[in-house]
């Protein structure tokens, strides 16, 4: 199990260590650093340790007495066993940190391998799995900091204090001191006045970020790390909503979108809005779906930053004309089909109609041809082809995709294609060659938008399956767990979670309550049973069944007629299971330790083909927030008592899950679209 990273400021805290050997040493070297006043006690003691100046030194065995005054942690490293185990014994009875050496179970905690210069300290854990594992990556840290990090880090904090009193804003400092750090790192030192101030009033940056032409993940390395380090960012229509997310908390964002038939910034405002932004000093990130250089007027930004003398860049993205066509299983090249992609823009200013002028050309390439922004002149295109002597056989294509709010896959010969793709809304491609015929492996939920209401953890992992089967996730009605004073349950007595955000919040407050004994566990399903063993505890009644019926049941069965039942749930938590509890004659007491709070939604809704409700109270904050169902939605709730609380609301008939798991709520999306 992983332990959880906490520094802890030692200064002036007492630290006791019990053994004077060789093992207490390397202990209480590690300490040293930290300004704790460390006392040892032992028997006999190293003169190595004797020699260390302002140690408090006691020369006898170890007494309980010494825990007194409250020590901020305790280290048992002594040669006996028994003598380390009461100390650890008597410890966790008074919750106070204790570690003995070679014996994880009897630890509160465990001390990582350090890497430590000035006020820079990295502590690196493996659980007690492999501390010569710890040491490798303690030896690959150790290797990647500056010779002279301690002084960079005094030089940043004089930095820091100095940039405070100027007026400019939070991005704006927290830009100027990323660009010091950079700049230290690489100079493998702190900077001189003059460097300081070179960096401390140049201007920003602009970096111009190809997003690609679908689900978030599909952005480069490169293009993420340059929007989590952003101040800024500005974007278009088409992005998926989880990229302009990834920036910084503190980043401004900025919609200036250019979309085909509806109003948008024109393109000189956008170029002055970069310039605006970066002369503030601020590190710009203009976002672009697909490719910028690809008619997606990159080149027009970056000459009028230049021209402005703003320092630009840009990261390439994957463009539409190939990402868009893979989505549907089409490869534009393909040994023996196609050895050639032309890529055409529809939508030129250098002729009347915005069609290219060399159609008689374009007709007698050979490959694959894809047509980028021309939906709207479809039927002239497919003339125009005809017209040059392309065979009206010929397999072609409209797709829109990536993240459009109208999905499509419209698959024809050319000479009917304008017809069967008039239903189709922009943006769309156009593609024409012997590759538009071919489906290799397109995903099984590909097209569908999917709207997810709840929490993060539960959005989470349903984004996670239904995007890996090709799914478009919009997470509409969002919901926060926000924990509620509570006082922790006298044992012995059964705690009872009915789901991983009480598990959470109960071990948030009480870390240690795990290690008392007295407590039994019980949970309502396997992933919260996981979410308790992540804490070290395993549950021991977990129904077979995840619903709180089969819970009171698997509870009325194990629980003694002496023994108290605390419900450790949400405020709002259904009255089922402590009724239930309370027939059968146990005692119970349900305790309210989180509420759940609506923290946004998505306005105006997107185009949705399923909803999932993962929960009664996710029902109700969507009607709270939206009012009704959209237009020809399908419903999928986890249960029959999510289903329940649904039909308080709407009349409309819903899909449920066999079980109350994520995973059976996807399957159930799979096996009603292909019924």
């Amino acid at each position: 199990m992983p332990y959880f990273p906490l520094f802890v400021d030692l200064t002036g805290k007492r630290v006791l260590i019990v053994g004077g050997g060789h093992v207490a040493l390397r202990k209480l070297k590690k300490l040293l650093p930290y300004g704790a006043n460390i006392v040892v006690v032992a028997p006999e003691l190293l003169p190595e340790i004797v020699q260390i100046p302002n140690l408090m030194l006691h020369t006898r065995k170890f007494l309980p007495t010494d825990l007194q005054p409250r020590p901020a942690l305790v280290i048992a490293a002594t040669n006996d066993m028994k003598v380390n185990g009461e100390i650890s014994r008597l410890c966790q009875a008074q919750n106070i940190p204790v570690n003995v050496v070679d014996a994880p179970d009897a630890c509160s905690f465990l001390f990582p391998a350090l890497v430590q210069q000035g006020n820079f300290s990295a502590g690196i854990s493996t659980g007690g799995a492999s501390p010569t594992a710890a040491s490798y990556f303690k030896e690959q840290l150790q290797a990647l900091l500056p010779a002279q990090l301690d002084s960079i880090l005094d030089y940043l904090e004089e930095q820091r204090a100095r940039l405070k009193n100027q007026l400019i804003s939070p991005a704006q400092r927290a830009g100027i001191l990323r660009e010091l750090l950079d700049a230290c790192i690489a100079k493998g030192a702190p900077l001189n006045l003059e460097e300081t101030d070179a960096r401390c009033t140049r201007s920003g940056c602009v970096t111009l970020v190809g997003a690609g032409c679908g689900k978030a993940d599909l952005i480069t390395v490169r293009g993420l790390r340059a929007l989590q380090q952003c101040q800024a960012v500005v974007y278009d229509d088409l992005i998926d909503p989880a990229l302009p997310d990834a920036a910084p908390e503190s980043a401004l964002r900025i919609y200036m979108g250019k979309r085909s038939g509806h109003h948008a910034a024109a393109q000189a405002e956008i170029n002055q809005k970069l310039i605006e932004l970066a002369q503030s000093g601020l590190r710009v990130v203009r976002l672009k779906g697909g490719d910028p250089y690809l008619f997606g007027r990159g080149g027009e930004e970056m000459l009028a930053l230049q021209a402005a003398g703003i320092p630009c860049t840009e990261i390439p993205g994957i463009p539409s004309a190939i990402g868009i066509p893979a989505e549907a299983g089409i490869p534009v090249t393909h040994r023996g089909q196609s050895q050639a992609l032309h890529i055409i823009t529809a939508h030129t200013a250098d002729t009347p109609d915005g069609l290219p002028a060399n159609f008689d050309t374009l007709a007698k390439l050979p490959g694959t041809l894809v047509f980028l922004m021309g939906l709207r002149q479809l039927p002239e295109i497919v003339s125009r082809l005809l017209a040059a002597g392309m065979p009206g056989d010929t397999p072609a294509a409209v797709l829109s995709g990536g993240n459009t709010q109208n999905p499509a896959q419209i698959r024809a010969p050319l000479y009917r294609l304008a017809e069967a793709a008039k239903e189709v809304l922009p943006p769309a491609i156009i593609l024409v060659g012997s590759v538009a015929a071919m489906d290799v492996g397109a995903a099984p939920l590909a097209g569908l938008h999917i709207g997810i209401t709840g929490t993060k953890a539960v959005a989470a992992k349903q984004q996670q399956l239904l995007q890996a089967l090709g799914a478009k996730t919009h997470w509409i009605s969002r919901t926060t767990a926000r924990p509620l004073p509570f006082s922790l349950p006298q044992p012995p007595c059964w705690l009872v979670f009915t789901s991983a955000n009480g598990v959470h919040t109960f071990f948030q407050q009480f870390p240690d309550a795990a290690h008392c004994t007295g407590y039994h566990f019980a949970v309502i399903g396997a992933a919260t049973a996981k979410t308790l063993q992540a804490y070290g505890v395993a549950a021991s009644v977990c129904p077979e069944v995840f619903t709180g019926e089969a819970l009171a049941k698997a509870l009325i069965k194990t629980v003694a007629k002496d023994e108290k039942i605390n419900l450790l749930r949400s405020s709002i938590g259904t009255a089922l299971l402590p009724e239930l509890l309370r027939r059968a004659g146990c005692t119970v007491q349900d305790i309210p330790i989180y509420e759940l709070h609506a923290i946004g939604a998505l306005s105006p809704l997107p185009h949705l083909d399923y909803l999932t409700f993962s929960s009664g109270s996710g029902v109700d904050f969507f009607f709270q927030q939206y009012g009704n169902l959209p237009t020809g939605v399908r419903c999928v709730c986890i249960g029959n008592s999510t289903a329940s609380s649904l039909s308080a609301h709407t009349t409309a008939p819903c899909l449920i899950s066999p079980a109350a798991t994520v995973t059976d709520m996807v399957q159930t999306i799979l096996n009603d679209h292909h019924k």
